[in-house]
């Protein structure tokens, strides 16, 4: 005897509707998946661009408070007035040197120990959201002292270590020196994973002994064939790369000698052109 309530006549989904079902999602899914992506991706950019935005206003505002002054571009431990600085021990030494081990808090306190801290009291502007290398670190290795943070570095033409063929260091050291604000740029993404703990030291230079034929530095390509600069007046803008040996030598700086020369780059030719310090002619 059936009990109340029951149906004899209730059928369920076969495999084949199953099938079908699971594959409809799956199909879904592959359509939405590259939207989301470049979602994600666009909102990482988004993120970036603020960034620049807000150090390059910074670095305004500290030449408005300090006489017309740049800071430093190149980070050494015995640089003075560094817009950053080497991590820094919770004792104040700097952990610079190649048998330091820098943890993220001794990179943290390095960027706000810098002169535009100040005016930018969030060390997560310092870093690129696409910029994984704080997680998995970099091609020396994952422990703590290969964990990058900072994404960020700054031209060596603006008060920096670039010099000219004499030897002469002839970077402006002056806001009013910088004849071309709008064009020059200040902050560059870069991804340093060299020796000295992983910590960039220097500066982001231009090749200028070689009559701007050849890079010297690379910039970060971490937004789909696209980096983010800040420039020095104040405005940030996202460009985007068009050749393939720019990208060739960004995602290994071993493939392609530094001094390799590159004639005719769009991209070499751009970064010139903002580059504060004029190529020998």
């Amino acid at each position: 005897m059936d009990k109340p309530g029951k149906s004899k006549n209730f059928i369920g989904f076969t495999l084949i509707e199953l099938l079908v079902v699971i594959s409809i999602i799956a199909l879904l899914i592959s359509i939405l998946m590259p939207a989301l992506n470049l979602a994600r991706d666009q909102a990482k950019g988004a993120m970036c661009l603020a960034n620049h935005r807000s150090m390059s206003q910074a670095y305004l505002m500290y030449t408005h408070d300090n006489e017309d002054r740049l800071p430093r571009s190149d980070v050494w431990a015995d640089t003075p007035e560094s817009w950053v600085r080497p991590p820094t021990a919770e004792d104040g030494s700097y952990l610079g040197a190649a048998n330091a081990l820098p943890t993220i808090d001794d990179r943290h306190r390095g960027i706000r120990n810098g002169v535009i801290y100040p005016y930018c009291e969030n060390v997560d502007v310092y870093h690129c959201p696409a910029d994984t290398r704080d997680i998995r670190g970099t091609n020396l290795g994952n422990d703590l002292s290969k964990q990058m943070f900072r994404s960020y570095g700054i031209q060596g033409g603006l008060n920096g270590e670039e010099l000219n063929n004499s030897g002469i260091n002839v970077t402006p050291r002056k806001m009013g020196k910088v004849k071309n604000t709008a064009e020059t740029y200040v902050f560059v993404e870069e991804s340093y994973d060299g020796q000295w703990c992983n910590y960039n030291g220097g500066s982001w230079m231009i090749d200028v002994s070689n009559n701007g034929i050849s890079w010297w530095n690379i910039m970060s390509i971490w937004h789909n064939k696209k980096s983010t600069l800040g420039f020095a007046d104040g405005h940030a803008e996202m460009m985007k790369w068009v050749d393939e040996r720019t990208f060739i030598y960004a995602a290994d700086r071993t493939a392609i000698s530094p001094t390799q020369t590159n004639p005719d780059n769009p991209d070499l030719v751009f970064m010139i052109r903002g580059y504060a310090v004029p190529l020998p002619r």
